[in-house]
């Protein structure tokens, strides 16, 4: 697959059989080509994601001894520029991240979101709130591309364990070291990954044959991927596709940002491969693992820590 899909989520939102499937099908195409596609008519509204880009951009924009008084442990609140290799958790050796990031989860609480500026809370809330019932909608559609039941994943992810990464790139200066990315090749960890930018020119999605595809969308549009649990789930019938930010450049010398949502099953959930993605020829291929098992792993690696969730 040379393109990243665009895929219109209003024919599943009609409600109708027909416009389920239609929705269903695409997406099971994308996900075992190359576990990226973008999507259009996702009903979030643009003020809503706008006003939670604003919020963003004021906080990276405070002073460095502001912004540290929200890092915490585990990966969340506050990580500085080059304190975190996401290659890492793939084992592969790669200079570390230009970037910076704020890493929210739910509920809210004083340690990891910060009080200025005074409309993030307000805003990220609601974009975050956004996100976990769109989350479940795309669970739903997963569902159906996979031959399940619509609700097969509900009790699953009814306790989600989410995380809303708002990302910073500085811009880069000079001569691009070699090697030198924004964000490094990795995959992601949990069931799926909903990304917003105003441009993301940079991102880049490995599909199967080892090429990178740019992974271009409006600001209208949500970039959706698959994560490393979503892959066991389907015993590698879908891709979790190796991606990275690179140098882009026509940005590479501007300040690049982005808002990343993860969303994983409920941490107790056992995740197990699907009866649909196994066969005679293909028997399970993963052993079962708790959901959050498998994101401690994965945290740690990442951070160069052990992390307990």
């Amino acid at each position: 697959m040379s393109e990243i899909p665009v895929i219109d989520l209003a024919p599943y939102f009609a409600g109708t059989e027909g416009g389920k499937t239609a929705v269903s099908q695409q997406i099971r195409r994308a996900c075992e080509e190359i576990g990226f596609f973008t999507i259009a008519n996702h009903g979030i509204p643009q003020e809503v994601i706008l006003a939670a880009h604003t919020a963003v951009s004021t906080f990276f924009d405070l002073p460095q001894a502001d912004k540290n008084t929200v890092i915490a442990p585990g990966g969340l609140g506050y990580i500085r520029v080059g304190g975190e290799n996401l290659a890492a958790s793939l084992d592969l050796a790669q200079i570390t991240d230009v970037k910076e990031s704020l890493n929210l989860m739910l509920p809210v609480s004083d340690d990891i979101w910060p009080n200025q500026p005074d409309h993030l809370r307000r805003d990220c809330l609601r974009y975050y709130e956004s996100l976990i019932a769109l989350a479940a909608d795309l669970m739903r559609l997963f569902a159906l591309a996979l031959d399940m039941p619509e609700t097969f994943f509900d009790d699953k992810i009814n306790d989600p364990r989410t995380i809303l990464r708002l990302l910073n790139y500085p811009p880069m200066q000079g001569e691009v070291q070699e090697g030198q990315t924004r964000a490094g090749a990795h995959t992601d960890y949990g069931t799926l990954t909903i990304l917003w930018s105003p441009d993301s020119r940079g991102l880049q999605a490995q599909d199967r044959s080892g090429k990178w595809v740019d992974v271009v969308a409006p600001s209208e549009h949500f970039i959706i991927n698959i994560g490393d649990l979503m892959m066991n789930w389907t015993n590698d019938r879908w891709i979790s596709t190796l991606h990275q930010v690179a140098p882009h450049p026509e940005t590479t010398g501007k300040r690049r940002q982005s808002i990343a949502f993860f969303h994983n099953p409920n941490p107790d959930a056992l995740i197990e491969v699907i009866d649909t993605c196994i066969s005679t020829g293909h028997p399970p291929k993963y052993a079962p693992i708790l959901a959050k098992h498998h994101l401690e792993m994965k945290i740690a690696k990442s951070l160069g820590e052990q992390v307990k969730l």
